[in-house]
């Protein structure tokens, strides 16, 4: 399964990680169609631009470890023309190793000889076998949601609370000694429920 710019999540529970196997490729696009080509491929010759940057890196003591994790991931996922597919229970052994390499030039690569990647080929038609997501913004839609979700919630608490209001009239003290503050009497009368005859003087509007 290939997605083009989705995010489209596709492991299982069980896999450990988004890709289910590890995978050396090469990719060549044109305007019509992707061709994925397999390779296989040994860890010995793959860790070696990992192996030759960490002790660089460990020799010169200038960047900081996350910086230079990161580079490492990018050696690890890509190079020469070549990708990696990486299940997330490889890639922590990796950046576990890369650390220590780090402090002591000496950890030994958790992995070693044929990765098992096949050789195998398929290609993408964009026009036959692909088709467009209509890109949404979840934050617009969620604040969009909560917004009218929150409002909700306050009607209904303005209603619950507008049944404890007694009689058809009242000054602005009475409804302060049933327990209304000046907050209240305001989204009261936004609401429709009472209205302001004058100042300090209120009425219940019929439903």
């Amino acid at each position: 399964m290939v997605s083009f710019g989705q995010a489209l999540s596709v492991e299982g529970k069980a896999s450990g990680g988004r890709v289910k196997g590890l995978w050396c490729y090469r990719a060549e696009l044109d305007a019509t169609r992707a061709v994925y080509t397999g390779y296989t491929m040994t860890w010995e010759l793959w860790a070696v631009p990992l192996l030759q940057y960490l002790t660089g890196q460990r020799e010169a003591r200038t960047a900081a470890a996350l910086d230079i994790i990161q580079t490492v991931m990018r050696l690890l996922y890509y190079r020469d023309g070549l990708y990696l597919t990486v299940p997330d229970d490889i890639r922590r052994a990796i950046v576990k190793w890369a650390y220590q390499y780090l402090k002591d030039g000496a950890a030994p690569f958790p992995f070693a000889g044929d990765m098992g990647s096949d050789s195998y080929q398929f290609t993408v038609d964009f026009e036959r076998d692909t088709s467009l997501k209509e890109n949404v913004n979840i934050h617009a839609d969620m604040g969009k949601y909560n917004t009218a979700h929150n409002a909700e919630k306050a009607s209904r608490r303005t209603v619950k609370r507008f049944a404890d209001l007694t009689g058809d009239r009242w000054t602005t003290a009475e409804l302060h000694a049933q327990g209304f503050t000046d907050r209240n009497i305001k989204t009261f009368c936004k609401d429709g429920l009472i209205k302001k005859l004058y100042q300090g003087r209120y009425q219940r509007i019929s439903g």
